[in-house]
């Protein structure tokens, strides 16, 4: 073949991959410019599953059913304060005005505990303000347990991944008997299972040059006889048919966030005999990677699992104090969530979930306590306020709660529709003891707000709407008209 031939065949080709490669972006661009639609999943009353739920407004309720006392409630969902940044444009937030007036037709004093319940969870607390014939309220905080459940994440998992609450039958569900809010008002556990404790300090990479240089304990364990927990680690190798078990982290530089962080293995049952301490190059761990000099410090002593995570709650407590930014407050600490309820939600968890316990979930099979302590904080949660009401004979006193609420809402890039919108509900009754003698809705909508789908029934021109109290959910769903 000449020259001029396969200098002609060259080119042919090279033509041709531009044209295919040139259509292919065209069919891409055209994709991607026209994302199909997804389908909006809707619930049985009409409203929409949004992707991410921050569930409903529940109505008050008290401790116990409280006889001759009659109820008139009015909502007020205040739509003047929005934000449309975080990616996204439409509602972030409503103000939330819910207001009671409670009669007693009795001829006796009464006094009782009311309770306001809300959705959220330790790292963003709503934080109502709760009033009481116009002075504040002073309210004690208790919380239910993580309101969802677990799914599988493959064939082979069943409870490793979150399964948040998706829509308010999920709460009617979790609400069916008293079972939930008991355990919220119940005494936290008691872990006093004894554990050995060893515990590192000096850590020292012996001056290598490694990128990531690790420091990894090896050991023999009976799987059947020993749990093992850890704390500061990352990483780790579980052999239970050789009895063998291997847990590392990576050795911190003295500017590194956790330079002098406190890192423990904690064993529970039968104690490990021996071990072996060795650094290598990086989180790996592979024999033929090892540096010399990598050391630790190693005490050991023996005290029970509720003490040491009570130690380590408040060593993450601490840890957030730090790593939060100078001007403001540590999550925790601004939600007012106390060390204590903390340290007892962390120890109610292990009970339930951790590999010790009753209804033991995959997620947490490496016995990480960070696994059950990242959850703790941001688990979505029922919430109670408990505060004291005394109502004369024949009088009335009013309550108001007032909160910020963020809404429902679908993530952006995912082609749904309801992209955009921003999704609120309501439940009348749903998990109160309280006698309701009448509810009604207000609608402050005076910002350009487009309400996209209802079932309030509500009056455009007054803004309000009187409501049925045998309808136990109604929602509203909005957008800004700000383009």
């Amino acid at each position: 073949m000449s020259k001029d031939k396969k200098k002609n065949n060259h080119v042919n080709r090279t033509l041709a991959i531009i044209i295919i490669a040139s259509f292919c972006l065209l069919i891409l661009a055209f994709g991607m410019s026209h994302p199909r639609k997804r389908e909006i999943p809707v619930l049985e009353d009409g409203g929409s599953i949004f992707m991410s739920y921050d569930g409903p407004v529940f109505p008050l309720t008290s401790s116990e059913a409280v006889p001759g006392i009659e109820v008139v409630r009015e909502i007020e969902f205040d739509l003047s304060d929005y934000d449309v940044s975080y990616g996204y444009r439409g509602l972030r937030q409503s103000k939330i005005h819910d207001r009671y007036v409670l009669m007693n037709t009795t001829t006796e004093d009464k006094t009782f505990t009311a309770l306001y319940p809300y959705v959220s969870s330790f790292d963003s607390k709503l934080n109502p303000i709760i009033t009481v014939n116009g002075n504040e309220a002073e309210t004690r905080l208790h919380s239910g347990m993580y309101s969802g459940d677990f799914s599988g994440a493959g064939s082979n998992t069943e409870s490793l991944n979150l399964n948040e609450i998706s829509s308010w039958e999920g709460y009617q569900a979790l609400l069916a008997d008293d079972a939930y809010i008991e355990a919220a008002f119940s005494d936290y556990p008691t872990l006093d299972e004894p554990v050995y404790v060893y515990e590192f300090s000096e850590i020292s990479d012996g001056g290598s040059d490694a990128a990531a240089p690790t420091l990894s304990i090896e050991f023999s364990m009976d799987y059947n006889q020993t749990a093992v927990f850890t704390y500061g680690f990352n990483g780790g190798r579980f052999e239970p048919e050789n009895n063998y078990s291997q847990r590392s982290f990576f050795i911190p530089a003295k500017d590194d966030y956790d330079y002098g962080m406190l890192r423990m293995l904690i064993v529970m049952g039968d104690d490990i005999a021996a071990y072996d301490i060795q650094g290598y190059q990086n989180g790996g761990c592979k024999p033929g990677e090892e540096i010399e000099g990598a050391e630790a410090v190693i005490r050991r002593y023996e005290t029970t699992l509720g003490d040491i995570l009570k130690t380590i709650t408040t060593a993450h407590y601490e840890q957030s104090i730090r790593t939060t930014a100078v001007d403001e407050v540590a999550p925790l600490i601004a939600g007012g969530i106390s060390e204590e309820m903390f340290y007892g939600e962390l120890c109610r968890v292990f009970k339930q979930y951790s590999i010790i316990g009753n209804d033991t979930k995959e997620r947490y099979q490496t016995g990480m306590v960070e696994d059950l302590l990242s959850d703790v904080e941001f688990y979505k949660r029922i919430l109670y306020e408990a505060f004291e009401i005394t109502i004369p004979a024949g009088e009335s006193i009013s309550v108001e709660v007032e909160f910020k609420k963020r809404g429902s809402f679908d993530f952006g890039g995912t082609g749904g529709r309801n992209f955009g919108v921003t999704g609120y509900d309501f439940v009348t009754q749903l998990g109160s003891v309280l006698s309701f003698k009448e509810q009604s809705l207000v609608l402050n909508n005076d910002n350009g707000i487009e309400i996209v789908k209802q079932n309030v029934g509500i009056d455009p021109v007054q803004n309000h709407a009187e409501l049925d109290l045998n309808v136990e959910h109604y929602y509203l769903e909005v957008r800004s008209t700000d383009k």
